[in-house]
C-alpha cells in the first residue's frame, strides 16, 4: 500500500505523458486546446499548483511533484522512443536517432520538474511557518507565466484562440485556488477551530 502511494504520482505522470502523445496525433482534426492539452505548457502552472494546494508535508510535496514530472517524461518520451524503435526495426535508419533524439528535451523537462518540486517544497515550508506574504509572492510567478502564455497565444501569427481560452480558464482556476480556497485560509481556519485555541 505504501509503495502504491509513493508511486501514484509517477504513474499519473506517465499516463499523462502517453495521453499527451495520443492527443497530439489528433492534431488537425480537433482544436489545439485538445491536441496540445498536455504537450503544451499552458496547463502546467495550474497542474503544479493543484499538487501544491494539498495539505501534505514538504517532503511529500517534493517527492510528488518530482515523480509527476519524471513519470510525464517517461510516458511522453518513452512512447516516442518505442514508436521510433518500431520504425527502425521495420524500415531501418539510425538506431541512435530512434532512441536518443529526444534526450536533450528529456533532460530539460527533468530539470524543470526538479525546480518545480523544490518550489513546492519551499512553499509548504513557508505555509508551515505562516509566512503569508512570502507564500503569496511565490504564487505570483505562476500567474505571470500563465499571462505570458495567454498573450503569446493571442498575438501568435496563427492566433491560437482555443489555447488562449484554455490558458484563461487555467488562470481563473489558479486565482480561485489561491484566494477563495487558499491553503493559508485553510490553515488559519484549522487553527481557529482547534479546541486548544478556543
Amino acid at each position: 500500500m505504501k509503495t502504491m502511494k509513493n508511486t501514484a504520482y509517477l504513474l499519473i505522470g506517465a499516463a499523462m505523458g502517453i495521453a499527451g502523445q495520443l492527443l497530439g496525433e489528433l492534431s488537425g482534426s480537433v482544436p489545439l486546446c485538445v491536441s496540445n492539452l498536455i504537450s503544451d505548457m499552458t496547463i502546467w502552472p495550474l497542474v503544479i499548483l493543484l499538487i501544491i494546494h494539498r495539505d501534505v508535508d514538504a517532503k511529500t510535496m517534493l517527492r510528488d511533484i518530482f515523480l509527476t514530472f519524471l513519470g510525464l517524461d517517461v510516458g511522453y518520451y518513452g512512447y516516442v522512443a518505442v514508436k521510433d524503435l518500431a520504425g527502425y526495426m521495420r524500415f531501418g535508419g539510425s538506431l541512435s536517432s530512434a532512441l536518443f533524439s529526444d534526450v536533450p528535451d528529456l533532460i530539460v523537462y527533468t530539470v524543470l520538474g526538479t525546480a518545480a518540486a523544490a518550489w513546492g517544497w519551499l512553499m509548504v515550508k513557508l505555509l508551515d511557518r505562516n509566512k503569508a506574504v512570502l507564500y503569496n509572492i511565490m504564487v505570483l510567478p505562476f500567474i505571470a507565466v500563465q499571462l505570458l502564455f495567454i498573450a503569446g497565444d493571442i498575438i501568435s501569427w496563427e492566433y491560437r484562440w482555443s489555447m488562449a481560452l484554455l490558458g484563461t480558464v487555467c488562470l481563473a482556476a489558479i486565482i480561485y485556488l489561491y484566494t477563495v480556497k487558499s491553503p493559508l485560509r485553510r490553515r488559519n481556519d484549522t487553527v481557529t477551530n482547534c479546541p486548544a485555541a478556543a
